[in-house]
């Protein structure tokens, strides 16, 4: 049984863990190897709790008031997923929100758990009043983008972002209602990746 929760503090380890396993895994052979490699070597489970634990202390401090965390965890506690939410930057209207991460561990992909964790995340963004969902994904990584078509995403555009000093291609995802992720869109992809902004 998977139950999904607000993230506290003293998930940030297991957290970093699973962020860094999933990110790794989801985006091996997606970017030039001397980029991959370098986050092997510097992005550490322990760099990503460090970063976890600052997001969440801001949250338990109310600042910012609209951010979402939340985890999947087994029946033994084991943590198996994190989502986290936002409101989308430059948002004049402040009715986007942004996923920024959606992680499952690379064994428990393709069981429910990305979209149960971004039906969730999706729900409380609405409760703050957010009515649309955007997201980027790395265009390489056709598994994840895959998963975001099958949850009823549309393809609104490219970016990019720069990893160390490579440009990588961005598909952005939208969901004008975010009521369609609220109420779960198509079935759960084989697949449940997710890589960071």
């Amino acid at each position: 049984m998977v139950k999904i929760r607000a993230a506290v503090l003293a998930d940030a380890d297991a957290m970093g863990h699973v962020t860094v396993e999933s990110w790794l895994s989801a985006h091996r052979g997606q970017m030039p190897d001397v980029a991959y490699q370098k986050r092997v070597v510097e992005w550490t489970p322990e760099v990503s709790a460090r970063a976890w634990e600052r997001a969440l202390a801001e949250i338990a401090d109310g600042n910012p008031e609209r951010d979402v965390i939340l985890v999947a965890e087994d029946d033994t506690g084991g943590l198996l997923g994190v989502v986290s939410g936002t409101g989308a930057e430059g948002n004049a209207s402040d009715t986007i929100a942004e996923i920024g991460v959606l992680y499952v561990l690379p064994a428990r992909r393709g069981q429910g758990i990305g979209s149960s964790l971004l039906r969730a995340a999706a729900t409380e963004l609405a409760g703050f009043g957010f009515t649309e969902l955007q997201l980027g994904v790395l265009s390489a990584n056709l598994p994840a983008r895959a998963f975001y078509a099958a949850m009823g995403g549309r393809e609104i555009g490219k970016s990019s972002f720069d990893e160390e000093g490579h440009l990588l291609e961005m598909t952005l995802y939208a969901w004008p209602d975010i009521t369609v992720v609220t109420r779960g869109y198509g079935r759960p992809p084989a697949h449940d990746a997710r890589d960071p902004d």
